[in-house]
């Protein structure tokens, strides 16, 4: 443990923010410090405020080994803490090199990076061969100011906006630095694509706009910024407040402004954005599905890491693979969807989201709840109903869609007859479901690499028809017959 001598100044400080302040960003606060999740332990003991009743429900057994709630417990004298191992997440940045469109620039050095709410991937691309010569993958340091969008952008219009901007762009310098040397070795071009959010907070647009009504952001983007990472910085274009730049990216780069016939491009997370396509129209929007996908708000939910159950099967009883076959450790958002589906069909979980037990445990303390199933009906609900409502502007029959591209890294873990048992997916497309890796990495490399590739991903953002769900008639009948598993 670490002994601390308390200053004046740390009395009555929030140990969450007392943590942060002295460097120890690797805690994990999925709700941004709100006394809701639970996922910010620390073991502690010496001069801090007694626990709470809060607290001590979301402590459970931890309080009698030593752990505290950082958020809920103040600094009052001395006291001493130990943090958890740091895990890192496991990232997905791959997508195939094949589908690179490449205009050879001899001399030149681009990089691209997709910032996700929770994980960054960063490519490193050679001019004069148009191939990824590096690859970096590390945590979205965001995160402890939020798990979600939401809370980020609250915490912004509190004054936190340089902090979110800081917090990433130092991260994204380092690693230019690590991989292409300082000053003048800086990448001659950068590409970053994320949320429309994230754009913001990055560049330090005001994103004020995006958390209230009409949902108007400062910026669409689709042009370049001075950023201290690269000579010059393309900032990738949006479409709408929740439609951002890593889904005109990603889409773009899986063909959808070129599709004949009727396709789904989904990239599942926080926010489900969805693209609906063919010959003659492209719709899309954004479900708030919440973070139960990364594994918040899930009581014994973490993102996609070693260890973290990953796979779930019912053989007399719920079985589990972990991600590097480690010691189970939590479970992640894949491993939530297959532990539905597989006690949807032993019948321990009914079509109304009730389990027979309220916990059904996989290892040790690891366990599934009354609670997680109904985080995830939410979440699974709301990407489902997007889908049908899409559907529905369209005037098209589900089973008209012939392809369904599942994007993104947290697409890469999902078994795809899980997603169709638990209906995140309508059951009617089991079968046409392909994964298709980091797509919107896939994007910003080939804006980078390409001027053409750059208009023609703005040119298909401007395409895009955006279906507003907040306060939709047929989404909001969609999201209730959605709440119900198949």
């Amino acid at each position: 443990m670490i002994d601390y001598k308390c200053r004046v100044q740390d009395i009555g400080k929030n140990l969450m923010s007392f943590l942060i302040e002295q460097g120890h960003r690797e805690i994990d606060t999925p709700c941004g410090g709100r006394g809701k999740c639970g996922k910010c332990l620390v073991k502690a003991k010496g001069a801090l405020s007694e626990p709470t009743e809060r607290e001590k429900e979301l402590l459970g057994e931890l309080i009698h080994r030593g752990y505290r709630i950082s958020c809920l417990t103040y600094i009052e004298r001395d006291f001493s803490y130990e943090l958890p191992d740091p895990r890192d997440p496991e990232v997905v940045t791959y997508f195939s090199e094949d589908r690179l469109k490449v205009e050879l620039t001899p001399g030149k050095r681009f990089m691209a990076v997709d910032i996700g709410t929770t994980t960054v991937a960063l490519y490193c691309i050679d001019g004069a061969t148009g191939k990824i010569f590096d690859k970096a993958s590390f945590v979205n340091k965001q995160s402890i100011y939020g798990a979600d969008v939401i809370s980020r952008l609250v915490y912004a219009e509190n004054g936190g906006a340089d902090d979110l901007k800081q917090s990433v762009n130092l991260d994204i310098f380092e690693e230019a630095v690590m991989r292409f040397g300082d000053g003048e070795e800086l990448p001659d071009y950068c590409v970053i694509c994320g949320n429309t959010a994230i754009e913001h907070f990055v560049t330090g647009e005001d994103a004020t706009g995006i958390a209230k009504l009409p949902f108007k952001p400062a910026s669409l983007f689709g042009c370049e910024y001075e950023m201290p990472f690269a000579k010059k910085t393309y900032i990738a274009p949006c479409v709408a407040a929740y439609v951002g730049g890593d889904i005109t990216c990603g889409a773009a780069a899986c063909d959808m402004d070129r599709v004949e016939e009727l396709t789904l491009y989904i990239d599942i997370g926080t926010n489900g954005e969805i693209v609906l396509a063919d010959k003659d129209r492209a719709l899309c929007c954004s479900a708030a599905a919440g973070p139960a996908f990364e594994g918040a708000n899930i009581e014994c939910g973490c993102i996609a890491h070693t260890g973290a159950i990953e796979k779930v099967w019912y053989d007399g009883g719920l079985k589990y693979k972990t991600i590097d076959n480690a010691p189970a450790i939590g479970i992640c958002g894949s491993g939530l969807i297959d532990c539905a589906a597989a006690l949807l069909e032993s019948g321990e979980l009914d079509e109304t989201g009730r389990l027979e037990k309220d916990k059904y445990r996989l290892y040790r303390d690891i366990y599934i709840s009354q609670k997680d199933i109904r985080s995830l009906q939410t979440a699974k609900a709301a990407i489902a109903a997007g889908i049908k409502t899409l559907l529905a502007e369209m005037k098209k029959p589900v089973t008209a869609v012939k392809k369904v591209i599942i994007a993104g890294g947290f697409g890469m873990h999902i078994d795809p007859d899980s997603a169709c048992t638990i209906g995140l997916i309508p059951s009617e497309l089991r079968g046409r479901i392909e994964f298709s890796g980091n797509c919107a990495g896939l994007g910003a490399v080939n804006c980078a690499l390409s001027e053409a590739e750059r208009k023609r991903t703005e040119a298909f953002a401007k395409k895009l028809e955006y279906i507003e769900l907040s306060g939709h008639k047929k989404f909001n009948q969609f999201y209730i017959d959605e709440m119900f598993f198949e």
